[in-house]
């Protein structure tokens, strides 16, 4: 699905004002992820490799689909229609083909690659505009409805794998890649903060993790549920580690600098009487065209504006609290809230908000 003239027209000239700035009159686009940002297209037959599978390359006037003649009618017919693009062919069997239609758009003059690039050029993406902030509510509320219907429908007595490959198929359903498919049975889920699912069969409590693509455009959720009463202990760490999700998302505000807010979070799991457990586990960071384009930290020097995407992730053994958030103006809003899972008041220092419970079933 091409973005419409007006979306990439407006990703092209920020494009070309940052190849102004940095004196670049040829930019050699060659990645999936900023394939997608500026065309929509899907510039893949291998998802799990970082190369396109066509380059864009980008001049003053003109952008050109650098493709074989394999993918070329194809991406130019079926993902790329209606943008303004030029077409430079060269055959499949031709080792330095692509090299040689660079060249000769080129005219030999210098052309710089993503890689050379790459921190400067991720920063354009991480504006949102309008039609990102719709598409990234489409994307989070289908990986959200993923995992919790998926935390509906499993069993005691399912493997990892099973919950994880039930993911999957909830996942290809509503037309997201599940890149990360976690899953974590009874006492894993106290043993590994990244428990990637095993021949393990659930007993009473699983912890089910998705960082799902849709769009182009990452939304990560985390659900927990558990089969009977949920035990004193588990559930004072899910309302302590709920707490600190609470102290992370309310910080998290325009203007407010990153490292801030991680220090916000740091305290809070003090305050809760679990110091030292963020040093566990990444504490998440914000979200787009990537599952993290960044993750916090204490010397990040990054600051919120509105309109940008968030996913915390704070853990204490045993639980986790996880959701893909967009920055507003005066307060934050829960993309991967679907309204049909049960949520727990979580709170610290005088900022409330709803967050999920463990499913009891």
């Amino acid at each position: 699905m091409a973005w419409s003239q007006s979306e990439f027209a407006q990703k092209l000239a920020r494009l070309r004002s940052f190849m102004a700035q940095e004196g670049v009159a040829n930019l050699l686009i060659t990645g999936q992820t900023n394939f997608w940002w500026l065309t929509g297209g899907r510039s893949f037959v291998n998802q799990a490799v970082e190369k396109a599978c066509a380059d864009l390359l980008v001049t003053a006037d003109k952008v050109y689909l650098v493709a074989n003649n394999i993918e070329a009618d194809r991406l130019l017919t079926e993902e790329l229609s209606g943008l303004p693009l030029e077409k430079a062919v060269y055959s499949w069997w031709e080792a330095a083909g692509a090299q040689r239609a660079v060249r000769e758009i080129s005219g030999g003059e210098p052309v710089v690659t993503e890689g050379e690039v790459a921190g400067k050029l991720a920063r354009l993406r991480w504006q949102l505009l309008p039609e990102e902030r719709a598409r990234f509510a489409d994307a989070a509320k289908s990986v959200a409805t993923v995992v919790e219907e998926l935390a509906w429908a499993i069993k005691p007595g399912m493997s990892e794998l099973e919950i994880s490959a039930l993911m999957k198929e909830k996942a290809a359903a509503e037309g997201v890649s599940a890149f990360v498919s976690l899953v974590a049975a009874d006492e894993r889920a106290y043993q590994y903060r990244h428990p990637l699912p095993t021949d393990k069969k659930v007993k009473r409590y699983a912890m089910l993790v998705i960082s799902g693509q849709k769009h182009g455009l990452y939304a990560s959720v985390t659900r927990l549920v558990h089969f009977g009463p949920v035990p004193a202990d588990l559930k004072a760490r899910h309302q302590a580690v709920a707490n600190v999700d609470a102290a992370f998302i309310g910080a998290t505000r325009p203007g407010a600098q990153v490292s801030d807010i991680f220090a916000a979070g740091c305290q809070a799991y003090a305050d809760m009487g679990f110091a030292g457990e963020w040093q566990y586990h990444h504490q998440g960071g914000l979200a787009g065209y990537n599952s993290r384009e960044f993750r916090a930290s204490a010397d990040c020097a990054e600051v919120v504006a509105s309109g940008q995407v968030y996913a915390w992730n704070p853990t204490i053994a045993g639980v986790k609290s996880e959701d893909t958030i967009l920055v507003g103006e005066d307060s934050p809003v829960v993309l991967t809230a679907t309204g049909k899972y049960p949520v727990i008041k979580a709170e610290y220092r005088g900022f409330s908000l709803e967050r999920p419970a463990i499913l009891e079933r």
